[in-house]
């Protein structure tokens, strides 16, 4: 079904058919967006959804910083380095290696912010890593030339959200979701360049259709199986900035590029919902922010939110009997239907100490383990220091993943990530399922999936919207005790208060700095004022000015 800007469809699409403009005299996405956000200023962004946008950011940067810990960091820094030699145009802070090529900070900083799955979302996906980073580096590589450069920034990241995060709603239905549909950051990127520095709407046009013009289709072996992650985000991320530049020296995009028959919707969509291509300035997906409070992918955050609570209890209850932690028995983690799927197929590509930090961060049993042993879950648990030891993984052999259709019904009903789409589907939902999942956990599953065959309203306030995914762990001790904790909405989620979720963002940023040496007044001033960048025009120049050399 083609739609038009405001999102009103013209015609009914089946499955299986292109989604073609039945009105060619109709607006296309594309236009409408550049125009949309080539005229947006800051004073137009209601104050919640600045805060929520200043929270991802301040999250992103602690995602970054916190990956210099780890080798994984210096192998990247020692990549930009390479590939970016310094004095090649405007200079911007990649934390924790200085000024260099603003490209090459972008680069550099999308990795350090994906490596340990320690990212943010919106309604749409994981967009920080280009939409978050990128208009703020520009902002400082411009310097003087900007006046409110916070501001400016911050705009052109709302920007950049919006509107990447509609190009992946609209095709979530489909073979990509979260981290792996790259091509958001082709879009966020293009979209936040041009927006800083203040291109034309038909410029910023060109640029978003130039960089959707060669989507990025990531291979699952690469990306559970290697290091090849950590850039599925900067690759990307560079073609949107050059497909800024190509737009401006004349290079035309193709308008029509989303809606159009054998179009980004026909390739990248199983079910194509161009609804939610509108709603620019009405529905904002950045207010459905999530600020993750542990590395890893989303469905291992309640598992490991629970085992830490559990754990006080497991030790209190263990206490005198030499090595508690070896009475444990075994550990049962009861969740959706999409964790066990997410943790089955991380098992394919989990080799024990020598797992790729890739597998890891979707690897449930290793990461309630770690979290059990150490009483806490920060990055330092996923350092190959202590991924080498053995211990963790006989802790981790006797943890269990197992379907609770009640977190599957709980997950679906929450907006984030995918029930707003899939309320949209209608019946189509059933055949689709049982392709995604296969016909016989369709099946078993049918009851939960019949209350997503009535189509219900597209939504267009997401102040409320939720991302309720939750577990259950139930640790089991060697004399038959049991002890368990269920968490139904994780911290920092989608749907818990705003005020929360900005605090575990603050709080992120802060403890990346203090683990590089920061003193902590300094690391928590430093997290405030760039969790506050509208306000303080603080730049990314404030992180290495506070790490130990």
């Amino acid at each position: 079904m083609a739609t038009n800007a405001s999102g009103a469809g013209s015609g009914t699409a089946t499955e299986g058919e292109p989604s073609a403009p039945t009105d060619p005299d109709a607006e296309t996405f594309i236009d409408t967006a550049a125009t949309w956000a080539a005229g947006l200023r800051y004073g137009r962004i209601p104050a919640a959804v600045r805060r929520a946008a200043a929270a991802q950011f301040a999250s992103t940067l602690g995602a970054a910083v916190w990956t210099l810990d780890h080798p994984i960091g210096d192998r990247v820094l020692d990549t930009v380095r390479d590939e970016f030699p310094a004095g090649e145009g405007p200079a911007a802070t990649l934390p924790g290696a200085g000024p260099m090529p603003v490209r090459g900070a972008c680069y550099g900083g999308a990795a350090l912010a994906m490596a340990m799955d320690f990212d943010d979302t919106v309604l749409g996906g994981h967009t920080g890593h280009s939409a978050a980073l990128v208009p703020y580096l520009y902002a400082e590589a411009r310097g003087a030339a900007l006046d409110h450069p916070g501001r400016r920034a911050l705009t052109a990241h709302v920007a950049a959200n919006e509107i990447a995060a509609r190009v992946a709603s609209a095709a979530a239905v489909g073979p990509f979701r979260g981290q792996q549909t790259a091509y958001v950051h082709s879009v966020g990127a293009a979209v936040a360049r041009g927006v800083v520095e203040r291109d034309d709407a038909d410029t910023l046009a060109d640029a978003i259709a130039i960089a959707l013009g060669q989507p990025p289709w990531p291979l699952v072996p690469d990306f559970l199986g290697s290091d090849a992650k950590v850039l599925s985000a900067a690759e990307p991320t560079c073609s949107g900035l050059s497909a800024v530049a190509a737009a401006r020296n004349g290079l035309r995009g193709n308008p029509d590029a989303v809606e159009a028959e054998d179009g980004f919707l026909d390739e990248f969509a199983d079910l194509p919902l161009p609804e939610f291509l509108g709603g620019l300035g009405d529905r904002w997906h950045t207010r459905a922010v999530t600020v993750k409070p542990y590395p890893g992918c989303a469905y291992v955050t309640a598992p490991v939110h629970a085992a830490l609570a559990v754990r006080k209890r497991v030790r209190d209850a263990v206490a005198g009997t030499g090595d508690g932690r070896a009475s444990i028995t075994g550990v049962r983690v009861d969740g959706s239907l999409f964790s066990h799927e997410v943790d089955s197929l991380a098992g394919r590509y989990t080799d024990r100490t020598e797992s790729p930090l890739a597998s890891l961060n979707f690897s449930i049993p290793y990461n309630v383990a770690v979290a059990l042993r150490d009483g806490e879950h920060t990055p330092r648990q996923l350092h190959p220091d202590r991924v080498g030891d053995e211990a963790v993984w006989e802790l981790a052999d006797r943890v269990t993943v197992a379907h609770d259709p009640t977190f599957t019904l709980r997950a679906l009903e929450s907006e984030v990530p995918l029930g707003a789409m899939l309320r949209r589907v209608g019946w189509r939902v059933v055949p689709y399922s049982a392709r995604s999942v296969g016909a016989v956990t369709a099946l078993r599953n049918l009851p939960t999936l019949l209350r997503f065959v009535q189509k219900r309203p597209l939504p267009d306030d997401l102040s409320g919207a939720d991302k309720a995914m939750g577990a259950r762990v139930t640790v089991r001790l060697a004399d038959g005790r049991e002890f368990a904790e269920t968490v139904e909405h994780p911290p920092g989620f989608a749907g818990r208060a705003l005020d929360e979720t900005r605090a575990i963002a603050r709080r992120k940023l802060s403890d990346a700095l203090a683990a590089r040496g920061a003193a902590s007044d300094d690391a928590r001033r430093t997290a405030r004022e760039l969790r506050d960048v509208h306000e303080t025009d603080a730049t990314l120049a404030a992180i290495d000015a506070v790490l130990s050399p």
